[in-house]
């Protein structure tokens, strides 16, 4: 007997296809072979067959589920990952029942069998267009979590040759081969994870535009180690030799964390940059929603060559993770805004995003961000490797940047709206208006301060822009992010040693 499953240009059925595939490659009664548009698979021993597949899905049929220490009892219990919508039935001693017969050991093997009797009919799968006889389930959730319950929103997410295919759920022509494929995604060990209890869980998916590109992506995240899936809320490892999983802000931080370690696992290898990724909210009613994430390649280039080169190994434990916003009003950390904050960094450096993540470390009403001379070196780092190299111009000039960036930083000590004011500049000639301010508030400053900065740098910024204006006249704008940077920088910096010298007033 002989199958052949095409690809669905969709990131849970191509998924779907391949966490098969991987399945097949174990069984002895089938021979299974993956092109880049499909798999095929001959199965030689029906009955064995069936057997085989019904141990392998039971097995990872552990992957919907963690264990975890009943608060009452103190006993060990069985409960379902958040982020899997499969419904359940009531506990038996601790263990979860699923309601979908094919995750039920007494069940499995009747319902694969059926799966795998492809006996022709005059139904047409939505889904794969095959003819068949009967289905087994309808489309649901559960086998495909694009579909909603809210009837006003209900609609496949399924983007087909640019468009959208809009089904209701509980659609009826649902072939036994597509409930298959789709149910059994839940078990995929290469699917990403990040839970907030009471909130909502993030899916992330990789895609290719080929099958055996994406089976290989899939086949790294396995051996590298990098995640845990015995985990409730997260899988990404702290480490690949530790089971302790990282505990990011959000959606963004969790793909850039992902990178970092994916990164430093597999430098050479094959790497995404298309995400399908699902969010997943709490409740009973689920109207999941989908975000398509195309990561840059000149931003995983970033990644990569600030890795291979050892200036900043861990991009988000290193970088992001350590930034933090001090709030003057509590005289201590904020850690809502923190968390917003390294998630907002993030997300804006993986979008390619210089002036979002510009403006994310603007000093806040009330407080600023604050972080070590460590992560200070790492910033520095990823702006030369960001922003500055592609710009071509020496690395020596970006000196200049940098001492005008201090040179508003100690204008500013006591009022940021200097920076601020900077910040919003949006024609070149409000930029000039703006260092020639700076200029004119220079001799202001006290002895002390003047020998901190060298006013020089002014000067050397207003030449180094005019160069490069000549070239691209609206790169002067990046000349405006970076002094806001650098500004940003060490405005936290001089906040951060007045309050360890016991000077600062809230």
């Amino acid at each position: 007997m002989n199958i052949e499953i095409n690809a669905f240009n969709d990131p849970w059925m191509d998924n779907g296809i391949l966490n098969f595939y991987k399945i097949l490659n174990e069984l002895e009664s089938c021979e299974a072979k993956l092109t880049e548009n499909s798999i095929i698979v001959r199965i030689k021993d029906r009955e064995k067959f069936v057997k085989e597949l019904t141990r392998a899905l039971l097995d990872k049929r552990q992957n919907l589920i963690v264990n975890e220490e009943d608060r009452k009892t103190k006993m060990q219990k069985e409960v379902k990952k958040d982020h899997v919508i499969i419904q359940e039935e009531k506990k038996i001693d601790g263990k979860v029942v699923l309601k979908e017969e094919i995750y039920k050991p007494e069940k499995t093997a009747e319902i694969i069998s059926k799966v795998f009797d492809l006996s022709e009919g005059k139904n047409m799968c939505i889904l794969c267009g095959r003819k068949y006889n009967k289905s087994i389930k309808k489309l649901q959730q559960a086998n495909y979590p694009f579909v909603t319950k809210i009837a006003s929103l209900s609609g496949v997410r399924s983007y087909k040759d640019d468009g959208r295919l809009s089904l209701k759920e509980y659609y009826d022509n649902l072939c036994p081969i597509c409930y298959f494929i789709g149910i059994l995604e839940w078990t995929d060990e290469t699917l990403i994870y990040r839970t907030f209890p009471g909130e909502k869980s993030y899916l992330f998916m990789p895609y290719f535009d080929n099958l055996k590109e994406l089976y290989e992506f899939k086949k790294l995240c396995i051996y590298t180690g990098i995640l845990n899936n015995a985990e409730r809320y997260s899988n990404i490892k702290v480490n690949p030799n530790t089971q302790d999983v990282e505990n990011t802000p959000g959606e963004y931080s969790t793909l850039l964390c992902f990178y970092e370690k994916f990164v430093e696992s597999a430098t050479d290898e094959i790497i995404v940059s298309n995400w399908a990724v699902l969010h997943i909210p709490f409740g009973a009613v689920k109207n999941v929603k989908i975000d398509f994430l195309n990561i840059n390649e000149s931003i995983l280039g970033v990644i990569k060559n600030l890795k291979e080169s050892e200036r900043l190994e861990r991009i988000y434990s290193d970088l992001m993770r350590k930034m933090y916003f001090f709030s003057q009003n509590k005289n201590n950390t904020d850690w809502d805004i923190t968390r917003e904050i390294q998630e907002n960094l993030s997300k804006y450096f993986l979008l390619d995003d210089f002036r979002s993540f510009t403006n994310s470390l603007l000093p806040k009403k009330g407080g600023y961000v604050f972080f070590s001379s460590e992560v200070k070196q790492n910033l520095e780092e990823l702006i030369f490797e960001w922003r500055w190299r592609k710009m071509g111009v020496k690395k020596e000039k970006l000196d200049a940047i940098k001492n005008d960036g201090k040179i508003v930083a100690k204008i500013s000590e006591n009022n940021a709206s200097l920076i601020y004011k900077l910040d919003k500049v949006r024609t070149i000639d409000d930029f000039w208006s703006v260092l020639r301010e700076i200029s004119r508030k220079l001799p202001g400053l006290d002895e002390k301060k003047l020998r901190e900065i060298k006013p020089t740098a002014l000067d050397e910024v207003i030449q180094l822009t005019k160069e490069i204006v000549e070239k691209n006249k609206d790169e002067w704008k990046e000349i405006r992010d970076l002094i806001v940077v650098y500004a940003s920088m060490y405005y936290s910096l001089d906040k951060l040693k007045k309050k360890s010298e016991g000077g600062e007033k809230k």
